[in-house]
């Protein structure tokens, strides 16, 4: 099982940050990517159970290829950060519809749905072993978000990883008060009851 250590920040000019994160050393070039996630809840009103994902990276956004990947968290959030415990697995793109489908036909209903479009790098963080999943991404209806994400496999590593994030948010020249301590799909869902 894997921890996943995440932060997200609101950014304002996602040209600067995009200048900032490509001159960071031990980055990796950034990989297009776009995200398309449907949140499935037992019954309307209810908090949703999982993920259904179809995820896309390429060199530009006019050759991405991908896959769809399946999700449940065990979630928490203090402070901002995220501590999840989650299960995936994965299928080819193409099964994506039948997924839908099949979701549908047990009963599930949609909670929300979410896309987003941006820019996907990998750092290595100075004096952190573990590599560091950043994402500068624009969610559709939300504006423009900076990610980041350690996966561990070790939970005595968690408080060390959110020192490592807070760090990186500053050096990417975000303040704390960027930062969003929301869930999209509940930021979603309320911007759709507006």
């Amino acid at each position: 099982m894997a921890f996943e250590v995440e932060l997200k920040a609101h950014v304002q000019d996602p040209k600067v940050i995009m200048a900032i994160l490509e001159g960071f050393e031990h980055i990796s070039e950034p990989v297009c990517e776009y995200k398309k996630d449907i949140y499935y809840a037992k019954a309307k009103g209810e908090d949703p159970l999982f993920r259904l994902r179809k995820e896309s990276f390429g060199p530009d956004f006019d050759s991405l290829t991908g896959s769809i990947l399946f999700t449940y968290k065990d979630k928490s959030l203090k402070d901002g950060i995220e501590v999840n415990s989650e299960t995936e697995f994965t299928t080819s793109d193409a099964q994506g519809e039948n997924a839908e489908k099949f979701f549908q036909a047990l009963g599930y209903e949609i909670y929300i749905e979410k896309e987003k479009k941006g820019y996907s790098f990998v750092y290595k963080p100075e004096g952190f072993e573990p590599l560091l999943h950043i994402e500068l991404v624009q969610v559709i209806g939300l504006g423009w978000f900076l990610e980041m994400e350690f996966l561990l496999e070790e939970q005595e590593l968690v408080h060390e990883a959110k020192k490592k994030l807070h760090e990186v948010l500053g050096m990417a020249g975000l303040a704390e008060s960027d930062i969003e301590s929301k869930y999209y799909m509940h930021m979603l869902k309320e911007k759709s009851a507006h």
